[in-house]
């Protein structure tokens, strides 16, 4: 199975409308799939990968070996576009995609601590260089807790899985101990669901997802050419609102069109073949001249 099955494949080589004169960024490379697809659609089109996973920078530096002379990747947080386009000394850039959520090869690694189906450390973490769960569970309130699990998760209960959680902070070793806390508070016919909402508002709390998701796509629309187009990829309602909300307010200031006031969904056919698509949405906004 590869690192990760890219979403709207189709969608995304259409709506970039790629030239091959082009300069592009994948924000979220994961594995390279979109990044490869793109690479593979122009002959001459420069592109900057980006991602924060060093093991998906390591994947998708092999996958696109072959075309390496018009690419370059780099291990950061794409918050840090701005200052990757300079140490390049570009100035703007033609389209940027972003594919937020967490990758397959992240779920079904066990050691990362993603998933509630495999024993694994409490890390979560995206990089390295960022706080792993148990860390931030040592250091959380009650309150703090509650609030990631109902902001980020809509977890049933969520307070009292707060309390719980808290109270056996400094016990919490592994993904099992964390499940085996919250099939304490839901029945079992909503345990499942349950936990994917537990650990969704977790992993999106270490990362600090929603503020990098605001500040990226902020940072992302300052170097975009002029007919240059955005392109998000959501997973999570939280993040799909953010993109929504700084598309309509940069169209509301004429500085950006959305070009799909409706959101671009999966196929009933991919998402058959991909499950993980089925909550996909996808958002595409052009810049306009200032």
């Amino acid at each position: 199975m590869e690192f990760h099955q890219p979403v709207l494949e189709p969608e995304v080589l259409h709506w970039m409308n790629l030239q091959d004169n082009g300069v592009y960024c994948d924000c979220t490379v994961g594995g390279g799939g979109h990044l490869y697809a793109m690479l593979q659609a122009t002959a001459n089109a420069r592109f900057i990968g980006i991602d924060w996973d060093p093991e998906a920078i390591a994947t998708a530096r092999e996958r696109t070996a072959a075309y390496a002379q018009r690419l370059s990747l780099h291990q950061a947080n794409f918050i840090n576009l701005d200052l990757i386009l300079e140490s390049h000394n570009i100035r703007a850039v033609n389209g940027i995609l972003f594919d937020f959520g967490v990758s397959y090869h992240q779920v079904t690694t066990p050691e990362r601590g993603f998933s509630f189906e495999r024993e694994g450390g409490l890390l979560m973490h995206m990089a390295p260089e960022t706080p792993v769960l148990a860390q931030k569970l040592k250091v959380a309130s009650k309150h703090d807790l509650a609030r990631v699990l109902k902001d980020y998760g809509d977890v049933r209960n969520a307070w009292r899985l707060a309390e719980l959680i808290w109270a056996n902070r400094t016990d919490l070793r592994t993904t099992m101990d964390l499940r085996n806390l919250v099939a304490e508070t839901v029945p079992r016919r909503f345990l499942k669901k349950n936990l994917h909402r537990v650990f969704q508002a977790l992993r999106i709390w270490v990362n600090d997802e929603m503020t990098n998701v605001r500040e990226g796509v902020t940072r992302a629309l300052k170097v975009l050419a002029t007919g240059a187009r955005l392109l998000a990829i959501s997973y999570h309602s939280g993040e799909d609102r953010i993109v929504k909300v700084v598309l309509r307010e940069q169209e509301n200031a004429g500085a950006m069109v959305r070009l799909n006031k409706k959101v671009i969904r999966p196929s009933v056919l991919e998402a058959a073949g991909n499950p993980s698509a089925r909550s996909a949405k996808l958002r595409v906004g052009e810049r306009c001249a200032v």
